[in-house]
C-alpha cells in the first residue's frame, strides 16, 4: 500500500467511530491536505505522459475529410440552385446555416461508422479494460457522493447498494464512501444526517464519511475541489458520482485498476446507462440511451482516443493529477459568462490533457448507471444551467496550451446549445427562399429537398447501425426481441420528431436568456415521477403555442405550400402543452412496457433503490425539496431551460 494511504489502514475495515453523539464532525474523513492551485489560462502544455495511440491520427484525418467533402457538396448543390445572379443576404445566411448544420450531422454519422469499427475490434484498449483480467488492486479510491437538497432515501439507497456489491466482491478495503453535502436548509441537513447515520450502520462494506460545508462556493466543482485540498492526499483515485449515480463493484475495480496500471492516465470516463424511470418521456430517453448510446460512445472513443472528455460523474480521476492540473479559475466579467465555471467537467478534462495526462472513455465498461428527469419540462429546467455553462466555455476554448481535440470538445459543447436557434433560422430562411416571387421556383426546392434527405439519412443511420450492432452481439432480447426493438426505434424516432420543434423553440428562448445576462441559479433537480398539471404545462409552454399560431398564420405568405415542413412544425408548437403532459404520463409509459415497446435492459441488482427509505421517518422528499425551484422557473419571464446535450452519450458522438 502506498505510503500516503497508511493513515487510513485499520485492522477492521468496517470499524466505525461511535455514533452515540450523532456529531457530524465525528463523521468527517481524516485530514490529508493536498495543494490544488487555480490554473492559469496561459499555462503551456506539458509533454504527454502516455504512449501515442497507433492509428489515431488517421482516424481523425478521415473524419475531417469526410465532413469537408460531404459539406462542400451539400453547400455547393444548394448554392448552385439559387442561380447565377449572385447571392443576396438571405441566401448567404441560408448557405451558412446549411454549412454548419450539415457538417454537424456528417460528423456524427462518420463518428458512428468509426465507432462501429472500433466496437468490433477485439484487441482495442477499450475492450481490454472491460474484458481482460481484473488487476489486483493495491491503491485506495474515494467514492465522492455530492448531495444538494436531494431526496435522502433513494440517495443513500444507491450508496447502500454499491456498498453491498463491493463487500460481496471482497473489495471493501480498497474504497471509501465520502458524502459531500452542500445543502443549506436546516431541515434538509437534518434529514441527510439521519440518512447517513442509518446508511453507515446499515451493513458491512467500505467505510463511510460525511462532510458538510456551510458555504457552497463554486457549487459541485467547488465541493469536490475543497475535499481534494483538505483530504485528497490520503487517496490515489476518486470516483465522482452524481446524486442519481449507481456503479457496480466490478466496474469500480476495473476503473481503479486502469489508473493503477497505466500511470499516464489521469481520468477514465464511463458511459452511464439510464435506468429507473416510468413516464413515457423517461422511457424514450432510456430506450435511446441504452440502444443508441453504446455506439455513440464508441464513436466518441474512436475519434477522441487519449484526448477524451469528462461528463462530470461516473468517472475515475487520479487525485494528484487533478490537484496539480485541474484547479478551475474564475472567468473575467459578470455572470452569466463570468465567475466560476458551471460546466466544469469539460474544462477539467482539457486541463488534465494540457498537463500531459491521458483522458479516455471506456464505452464497453458496463455497470455504470444514472437516471433521467421524468418529464420534458424537468429535462429542460435541468439543462438550463448546462446551456449557460457550455456557453461559458467561449472564454476557455482559446486558452494557451490546450490540445486541439480538447478545443474541439469545448467548441462542440458551445455549438450544441446554439443548434436549435440555427435550425429555426434554417427553416425560416428556407421558407423565405421558397416563397412566391423568390425566384427559386425550380432549382432551389429540389436541391434543398435532396440535402434534407441526406441529412435525415445521417440522423437515422446511426440508430439503425446501433440496432444492427445489438442484434449482432445477441443482446436484442434485452430490448424485447428483434421486432419489438425495431418497432421501438420507429416509435422513439416518431415521438422525438414530434417533440423536436417544441424543444428547439424552448432551447432558443434559453439561449436568449443567457445572452441577455440572466444567470441560471442553482436549484435541486426533480427526480421523482409526478403528475404534470395542465396549468404547469400551459405556464411553461405558452410561448411555443403563440409561436406555432403565428407560424400557421404566416405560413401561406411565406410559401408553406413549397415548404411542407412548416405544417408539422406549427402543429407541434401549438400542441406543446399537450405533448408535454402526454409524455409525462407514467400510465402511458407502463402501457408501452406491457406491450413490449421501449423495453430496456433490466438491472435487478438495483431494483427498489428509488423507493428505498432508510430508518429516518422524517426524511424530506424530493417533491418538497425540488418543486419550489421548478415553480420559480415557471414564474420567470423566460423559463429556465436549455438544449439537452453531454454527458448523455447519444448526444455527444
Amino acid at each position: 500500500m502506498p505510503a500516503n494511504t497508511m493513515s487510513l489502514h485499520v485492522p477492521n475495515a468496517n470499524a466505525q467511530p461511535s455514533l452515540a453523539s450523532r456529531d457530524p464532525h465525528a463523521w468527517a474523513p481524516p485530514a490529508a491536505p493536498l495543494a490544488m492551485p487555480a490554473q492559469s489560462l496561459d499555462r503551456a502544455a506539458a509533454p504527454p505522459r502516455f504512449e501515442a495511440q497507433p492509428g489515431l491520427a488517421r482516424r481523425r484525418a478521415g473524419l475531417a475529410g469526410f465532413c469537408a467533402l460531404s459539406t462542400t457538396l451539400a453547400v455547393g448543390a444548394v448554392g448552385a440552385a439559387m442561380g447565377e445572379d449572385g447571392l443576396d443576404p438571405v441566401e448567404v445566411l441560408h448557405l451558412a446555416l446549411v454549412l454548419v448544420l450539415f457538417c454537424w450531422m456528417a460528423f456524427s454519422f462518420a463518428a458512428s461508422l468509426g465507432g462501429l469499427r472500433l466496437a468490433r475490434r477485439e484487441d482495442s484498449w477499450e475492450r481490454r479494460i472491460a474484458e481482460g483480467p481484473r488487476p489486483r488492486l493495491h491503491t485506495r479510491t474515494a467514492l465522492l457522493a455530492p448531495i444538494y437538497h436531494e431526496d435522502c432515501g433513494p440517495f443513500f439507497a444507491r450508496l447502500a447498494a454499491m456498498r453491498a456489491d463491493l463487500h460481496a466482491r471482497g473489495l471493501s478495503r480498497f474504497f471509501d464512501f465520502v458524502v459531500l453535502s452542500d445543502s443549506r436548509r436546516p431541515e434538509v441537513l437534518a434529514a441527510e444526517r439521519r440518512g447517513f447515520s442509518a446508511f453507515r450502520i446499515g451493513g458491512p462494506g467500505p467505510r463511510a464519511y460525511y462532510r458538510h460545508r456551510p458555504e457552497n462556493v463554486d457549487r459541485k466543482a467547488g465541493n469536490v475541489a475543497e475535499w481534494v485540498r483538505a483530504h485528497g492526499g490520503a487517496y490515489d483515485h476518486m470516483v465522482v458520482l452524481d446524486a442519481d449515480s449507481l456503479m457496480d463493484g466490478e466496474t469500480l475495480a476495473r476503473l481503479a485498476g486502469a489508473l493503477q496500471d497505466e500511470p499516464g492516465l489521469g481520468l477514465v470516463q464511463t458511459a452511464p446507462a439510464i435506468i429507473g424511470r416510468r413516464t413515457l418521456f423517461a422511457r424514450l430517453e432510456q430506450f435511446a440511451n441504452n440502444l443508441y448510446g453504446p455506439l455513440a460512445a464508441w464513436g466518441v472513443a474512436w475519434w477522441s482516443g487519449t484526448e477524451g472528455n469528462y461528463w462530470g460523474h461516473n468517472a475515475i480521476v487520479r487525485v494528484r493529477a487533478f490537484a496539480e492540473a485541474a484547479g478551475l479559475p474564475h472567468l473575467k466579467g459578470r455572470k452569466p459568462f463570468g465567475g466560476h465555471i458551471l460546466s466544469h467537467d469539460f474544462v477539467e478534462a482539457a486541463f488534465l490533457r494540457r498537463a500531459g495526462w491521458g483522458v479516455r472513455l471506456a464505452p464497453s465498461l458496463g455497470g455504470s448507471f444514472e437516471e433521467s428527469p421524468p418529464t420534458l419540462i424537468d429535462h429542460l429546467i435541468r439543462d438550463r444551467r448546462w446551456s449557460q455553462g457550455n456557453l461559458q466555455h467561449a472564454g476557455v476554448v482559446g486558452a494557451v496550451g490546450l490540445n486541439p481535440v480538447s478545443r474541439l470538445h469545448l467548441a462542440r459543447g458551445i455549438l450544441s446549445y446554439a443548434l436549435s436557434a440555427l435550425w429555426i433560422g434554417l427553416v425560416v430562411t428556407g421558407a423565405l427562399l421558397s416563397a412566391p416571387g423568390a425566384g427559386h421556383a425550380g432549382g432551389y426546392p429540389l436541391a434543398a429537398a435532396l440535402v434534407l434527405g441526406v441529412s435525415l439519412a445521417f440522423v437515422l443511420a446511426p440508430k439503425l447501425l446501433a440496432y444492427a450492432l445489438t442484434v449482432e452481439r445477441g443482446e436484442v432480447h434485452r430490448f424485447g426481441g428483434r421486432r419489438r426493438a425495431l418497432a421501438g426505434v420507429v416509435l422513439e424516432t416518431a415521438i422525438s420528431t414530434l417533440l423536436a420543434p417544441v424543444a428547439m423553440a424552448t432551447h432558443t428562448r434559453a439561449l436568449l436568456a443567457v445572452l441577455m445576462g440572466r444567470d441560471s441559479g442553482w436549484s435541486a433537480q426533480q427526480r421523482e415521477d409526478s403528475r404534470l398539471t395542465w396549468r404547469a404545462a400551459l405556464a411553461f409552454h405558452w410561448p411555443e403555442m403563440a409561436g406555432g399560431a403565428a407560424l400557421a398564420a404566416l405560413g401561406p405568405l411565406l410559401g408553406a405550400g413549397k415548404s411542407p415542413w412548416l405544417v408539422p412544425v406549427a402543429a407541434s408548437l401549438v400542441s406543446a402543452p399537450l405533448l408535454a403532459r402526454w409524455t409525462a404520463s407514467a400510465g402511458q409509459g407502463r402501457a408501452l412496457a406491457e406491450a413490449g415497446l421501449l423495453v430496456t435492459p433490466e438491472t435487478p441488482q438495483w431494483a427498489g433503490v428509488n423507493s428505498f427509505r432508510p430508518r429516518m421517518p422524517e426524511t424530506i422528499s424530493a417533491r418538497h425539496t425540488s418543486l419550489p425551484a421548478v415553480a420559480g422557473s415557471l414564474n420567470s419571464r423566460i423559463p429556465t431551460m436549455a438544449v439537452p446535450t453531454a454527458p448523455t452519450p447519444v448526444q455527444t458522438a
